[in-house]
């Protein structure tokens, strides 16, 4: 289903025709990007959007985007005030890392940085009036905000989860995709290994958030979300220990970015309401000036029969000079490649650094101008480039180096024949100059991510002409349940 569908059901179901739809994000690039082009279409049709976070950058995006942005300051203020994260020193460090608890560092220095983050938590008092004063008709915030879904269920304003994970549990020959690739599906043998591989996980978060807990003295971050609102108001929105945080608000509607045309085969999920989300009118910003020099040569020398090669990891990491320096160099070995790279954070680090023949290094570029005219991509997996990718018909090759989901993301792309995967260990010149060697010469990759790009620009998570149908009849009762009879009367006693 389409973006349609929340916004038929808006006016369906709001009490408040003047409230605003209200965005809360801790700023995630991820998804402040999935939200915008959402926020943007919901103007558009009339809706006044409200965006409030922490982080001055997401305030700054929303405002470019002409909608209107509030910076959580005293949040902003508190979080900056934390004591720095404990860590051992090696080589204890390279053993501590496998207890559970200790890992958090000396025992003294990681009370008193739980401590201040519980409390910087608590405080849930400026997001509370600044919800007041705006009188919401609904609230959108992300599936892992647990801090902010309770404390605008404690408040009674209805409230919607972005979700961006195709999976929440493994089913019959589906890996858990967060923390295995994918393995042939159907057999007994692969139903096991999921099954063990599920209750491992488990098993081992278990013991990991008990011993933490015990480590910082009862502070730890899961002890101080219980404690935000009254457990009667969860209980309504239907939470269960389940999947990472342990927490999945389950008869709350969730607003799924993914691309069930890349799913894996059996793989059950929540009904996706807005589909994928392809911003192809995103705003850019912050583009390197040597790219808008050298992009006309670069489009010159594909128009010439030469290929392009787009990489990007760790355009919001960083760290990954090491990595990018070795991709790279596979790249450039390839006859008739030229390599666009984009290195976002780190690029002071790049620019005395000597770079193979053929290769451009910038800071930002406009993804979805290069994508565009790209004949391959390199990435870690994340949800954005990968969708944006197939969205173009560009095969990819992912290397998961961080995140919950591009491991999984890398698996869906080699499973449905748009892509490879190298794993972190995996990686030299020569399998990148491989990989990259196949995903260009075999016109099989191409021919499989037009196809499924052709799906996501049907279904067109920002612009969709849908509306109708059963995922708009799971909606409107999910919001029922989502706005508890108790509004604005029990939310300060139980948020400390």
């Amino acid at each position: 289903m389409a973006l349609t569908l929340p916004v038929r059901m808006l006016g369906a179901v709001s009490s408040s025709p003047a409230g605003p739809i209200v965005y809360i994000t801790s700023g995630v690039v991820g998804y402040t990007n999935r939200f915008l082009p959402i926020g943007r279409e919901l103007r558009r049709r009339g809706h006044a959007v409200s965006v409030l976070s922490p982080s001055p950058a997401t305030v700054a995006a929303a405002e470019q985007e002409g909608l209107d942005a509030v910076q959580l300051v005293a949040q902003a203020a508190a979080t900056a005030a934390l004591p720095p994260q404990p860590s051992w020193p090696g080589p204890i460090g390279r053993l501590a890392r496998f207890v559970p608890g200790v890992a958090l560092g000396p025992r003294r220095a990681a009370r008193e940085h739980w401590r201040a983050r519980a409390a910087a938590m608590s405080d849930a008092n400026e997001l509370l009036d600044l919800l007041a004063r705006l009188q919401p008709r609904l609230v959108l915030t992300e599936a892992e905000e647990h801090r902010d879904i309770r404390v605008v269920l404690g408040a009674g304003y209805r409230l919607a989860l972005f979700e961006d994970l195709y999976a929440t549990r493994p089913d019959p020959g589906v890996p858990f995709p967060a923390r295995s690739h994918h393995v042939p599906t159907g057999t007994r043998i692969d139903r096991l290994r999921s099954a063990a591989r599920w209750q491992r996980f488990f098993a081992v978060e278990a013991v990991r958030r008990r011993a933490e807990r015990w480590w910082v003295d009862g502070a730890d971050w899961h002890s101080t979300l219980a404690s935000l609102c009254d457990p009667e108001v969860l209980s309504a929105a239907g939470t269960s220990r389940r999947y990472l945080q342990f927490y999945d608000y389950r008869q709350l509607p969730h607003l799924r970015t993914v691309a069930p045309e890349l799913a894996f085969p059996g793989e059950r999920s929540r009904p996706t309401i807005t589909g994928p989300v392809v911003d192809t009118e995103r705003l850019p910003h912050g583009i390197d000036e040597r790219f808008t020099e050298r992009w006309p040569a670069l489009r010159a020398h594909r128009g010439a029969g030469g290929r392009l090669v787009y990489v990007t990891l760790g355009t919001f990491l960083q760290g990954l000079e090491e990595l990018t320096a070795t991709v790279l160099e596979g790249c450039a070995g390839i006859d008739g490649v030229r390599v666009v790279a984009s290195v976002g954070a780190d690029a002071d680090r790049w620019r005395d650094r000597v770079v193979p023949a053929g290769v451009d290094v910038f800071g930002r570029v406009p993804q979805i101008e290069v994508l565009a005219g790209c004949d391959a991509v390199v990435s870690t997996g994340g949800l954005n480039t990968g969708h944006e990718a197939v969205w173009f018909g560009v095969p990819v090759l992912n290397i998961p180096v961080a995140g919950v989901d591009t491991a999984g993301n890398a698996a869906r792309a080699v499973h449905h024949g748009v892509g490879e995967r190298l794993r972190r260990g995996e990686v030299s010149a020569e399998a990148v100059r491989a990989s990259i060697t196949r995903l260009l010469d075999d016109p099989s990759y191409r021919q499989r991510a037009t196809a499924i790009g052709a799906g996501l620009r049907a279904r067109d998570g920002v612009r969709g002409s849908g509306g109708r149908g059963r995922g708009a009849d799971r909606l409107r009762p999910a919001l029922q349940v989502s706005r508890p009879a108790t509004r604005g009367r029990s939310v300060r006693p139980g948020c400390r």
